[in-house]
């Protein structure tokens, strides 16, 4: 009976339909990422349940409210991952301009009066059936793909900006415009940096980085200034004290929720930020929640949980022959990396507030969906390299 199923399996992955399909069931991805992965994701959705059931209960009626609508989502992004876990990588590649597109699509789509879903000032949503989708995080993992196609290129000239070098990074500045449009000032800044680091590690000169960071960073620091609302952030992160029971009282419940939890914290469960003293407990400042109830030494393991995963994730792209591969995992990993320093900074006072989730723990449909995504992608990569270099 073993023998016949044995046999059977050959004859399958030896097929002509099996050969078409860029589908790989060999090659072993990296078990310590994916093992990571899957635990931040489980520790996310305790936390979840643990910030929002009180909040949910008084909003909705319903303690699990937003924990069911989290496990939704997450199982969604366990299937993303598994499906790009097996999907060869490099049809990424092949299909990165109509990946791009679509993306772009949804984030025009999210513009238009009627299919847009307007909150707190900005249109960044669209409502499908009771939920909704924030398309500049699919569009985030659409560019680093589009750009790393370009990028790998063989034609592609490092050795000087030109006129022509600056014209390949026009996805990029599409991507910033629409998020300026919504307006979502820090995706726009997260697309910039990432989209910096990317070019510098395809090739560019430093000296060509930095002056274009120098060029830019004023222009962003005019935008921040001349917008009203983007200049009182600025005014409450100097002094969230001058107004503390206004613009000021997000963060300040932060900073108490930390106070609280000191070293060991008050035990899971147990926070009062979260009790209608802390907007967003159970999203953008649930990292104020692990805090003040697993205390510094709980947020210490989940930060080093989170730097191994970025180890890993360098990893990948170092042990990658392919360049696409390499430059799609590295800047998959950095992003990752960056969306976690600015949220905990965000969180600690060290950065303005804006909106920005915390990668596989923070209640958000998208975010949860391409974490896992980017997890599925970079498991394929890892596995992709195995086999070559085994071969």
């Amino acid at each position: 009976m073993k023998s016949g199923a044995t046999t059977l399996k050959n004859t399958w992955k030896n097929s002509e339909l099996v050969k078409r399909l860029p589908f790989s069931l060999s090659g072993s991805c990296d078990r310590l990422l994916l093992f990571t992965a899957l635990s931040i994701a489980a520790f996310g959705l305790v936390m979840v349940y643990s910030a929002s059931y009180i909040f949910s209960q008084e909003k909705f009626g319903d303690g699990l409210y937003y924990f069911n609508r989290h496990l939704l989502f997450l199982g969604a992004g366990l299937a993303m991952m598994s499906f790009c876990r097996f999907l060869d990588y490099r049809v990424w590649q092949k299909l990165s301009l109509p990946i791009f597109l679509a993306c772009i699509g949804l984030m025009m789509a999210v513009l238009v009066p009627g299919i847009g879903h307007k909150a707190g000032g900005a249109r960044r949503w669209i409502s499908l059936g009771g939920f909704t989708i924030q398309p500049v995080e699919f569009a985030k993992v659409g560019l680093l793909i589009f750009l790393s196609a370009r990028l790998s290129r063989k034609e592609m000239n490092f050795e000087k900006i030109s006129f022509r070098f600056l014209l390949e990074l026009w996805p990029a500045v599409l991507m910033i415009l629409l998020c300026l449009l919504e307006p979502d000032f820090g995706s726009s800044a997260l697309v910039l940096t990432i989209t910096g680091v990317l070019v510098y590690l395809a090739g560019l000169r430093l000296r060509y980085l930095l002056g274009a960071v120098g060029a830019v960073l004023p222009l962003f620091a005019g935008l921040m200034i001349l917008a009203p609302y983007r200049r009182a952030r600025l005014l409450t992160y100097l002094n969230p004290w001058a107004d503390p029971q206004g613009a000021g009282f997000q963060i300040i419940q932060s900073f108490l929720a930390f106070y609280r939890g000191g070293l060991f914290g008050v035990g899971l469960g147990n926070s009062k930020a979260k009790i209608f003293y802390l907007p967003e407990a159970h999203n953008d400042f649930i990292l104020s929640v692990v805090g003040e109830e697993l205390g510094f030494l709980g947020i210490g393991l989940l930060i080093l949980a989170f730097l191994f995963l970025l180890f890993r994730g360098v990893r990948v792209s170092a042990k990658c022959n392919d360049r696409f591969g390499a430059l799609l995992a590295s800047g998959l990993t950095l992003m990752l990396g960056f969306e976690v320093f600015w949220n905990a900074a965000i969180v600690l006072g060290l950065f303005p507030n804006k909106g920005m989730n915390l990668p596989f723990i923070s209640s958000g449909g998208s975010s949860i969906i391409c974490a896992m995504t980017i997890m599925g992608i970079l498991l394929n990569i890892s596995a992709q390299s195995k086999l070559e270099r085994s071969a």
